[in-house]
């Protein structure tokens, strides 16, 4: 019993530490890698010259528990340029925004086309959390800045 709590333990430190430093990393996203080199992801749809993807069985940060009702990564000119969680439940939108924070310290808050956005920038990626003015949809983008126009 207690080597069966022992490695559940580990394996939970284990996780914590590849979820902060999945924070810390620039979130280890490929950013700006070609098309060709990822899998599992179904086309959505266009939007001028952006493409997006779903991503099949994509987890989201276990530490956190988010509860993501889809994944979407974006590709611009054919190099991937955005990651987008839509977050089923507005505890996980405080959930994010806390780890964010602890992470990165305070964010710049900004409303624009009907979202309240709070924005952090680590390195070449910019983090919007976002929350529509009803509160409603709420969504957490991560965006490679170098592709951005």
């Amino acid at each position: 019993m207690k080597k069966r709590l022992l490695s559940l333990l580990c394996v939970l430190f284990i996780l914590s530490i590849s979820c902060v430093s999945y924070a810390a990393n620039d979130h280890e996203l490929p950013w700006g890698k070609d098309f060709s080199t990822f899998k599992n992801l179904t086309f959505s749809h266009e939007r001028g010259d952006v493409k997006y993807y779903t991503v099949n069985d994509e987890k989201v940060c276990e530490v956190t528990k988010i509860a993501a009702a889809k994944v979407t990564y974006a590709f611009k000119s054919g190099k991937l340029y955005a990651r987008i969680v839509n977050i089923l439940d507005s505890t996980d939108l405080d959930k994010l925004h806390k780890h964010f924070s602890d992470s990165f310290g305070k964010s710049k808050v900004s409303t624009q086309d009907g979202w309240n956005i709070n924005k952090w920038v680590k390195g070449d990626v910019k983090i919007k959390l976002k929350e529509d003015v009803e509160e409603t949809v709420h969504k957490l983008g991560m965006y490679y800045t170098p592709l951005a126009d």
